[in-house]
């Protein structure tokens, strides 16, 4: 009884087997969208396309190249293959176009819905080039649209964008966020910082007059 038991518990684990390694092998089929824009810049996009997987194919070493088509098979609603280009640009690590790699990779997660990747990707943007705030802005509005409990989180990532980018964008934003929040001693620290930088922002004038009332800061 306890063999036969056994035997028949080795049948199904074989079947489970066999079944998870169908699935992992199986073609799936690529994930296609509508892109909603108009057929003439479709068709601009798909000329552009071409263009890039002509070259592509005289040097299939270009990273920048698998970064163009991913781009373009994003906004042509072409996901799954514009996830494969964007993955091999990451696999030839070419340190000059790496971060754009990721940075494009998340942002496509992002539409796909798969937003925990697309934070991955996005942060690792960030770590390989602190100084542009591409990466980090994606990052922040991706914290904005879909992690609104995690407050202290996006805060984390505000100060990190302030001190790597010194982004005037970034410190409007972040000032913004402090006002929400608000912290207006260090938003009106920050909307300064982006007075400094653009002293005809009128928006930073304002926002730090404004500021400076409630605070009760003399002129």
């Amino acid at each position: 009884m306890k063999k036969r038991f056994f035997i028949i518990l080795g049948v199904i684990i074989l079947l489970f087997g066999l079944g998870y390694i169908s699935y992992l092998y199986w073609p799936k089929e690529d994930i296609v969208v509508d892109p909603n824009i108009s057929e003439e810049y479709k068709q601009t996009l798909k000329d552009e396309l071409v263009s890039y997987q002509d070259e592509l194919a005289q040097n299939p070493g270009n990273s920048d190249l698998f970064i163009k088509i991913g781009k373009l098979e994003h906004k042509l609603g072409q996901l799954s293959s514009a996830e494969r280009n964007l993955k091999q640009a990451i696999k030839i690590e070419n340190p000059e176009n790496l971060y754009l790699a990721y940075f494009y990779l998340g942002e496509l997660y992002e539409d796909m819905g798969k937003y925990d990747e697309a934070d991955d990707m996005l942060r690792i943007s960030t770590q390989i080039n602190p100084n542009t705030d591409v990466g980090f802005l994606a990052l922040i509005d991706l914290y904005k649209k879909h992690y609104p409990g995690k407050a202290d989180e996006l805060d984390n990532i505000y100060r990190a964008a302030s001190d790597f980018t010194k982004s005037p964008e970034v410190w409007a934003s972040y000032a913004r966020f402090l006002e929400d929040r608000r912290e207006y001693r260090d938003a009106w620290i920050y909307w300064g910082e982006v007075l400094n930088a653009e002293p005809d922002n009128a928006q930073a004038k304002e926002a730090v007059v404004r500021l400076k009332e409630i605070l009760g800061i003399a002129n």
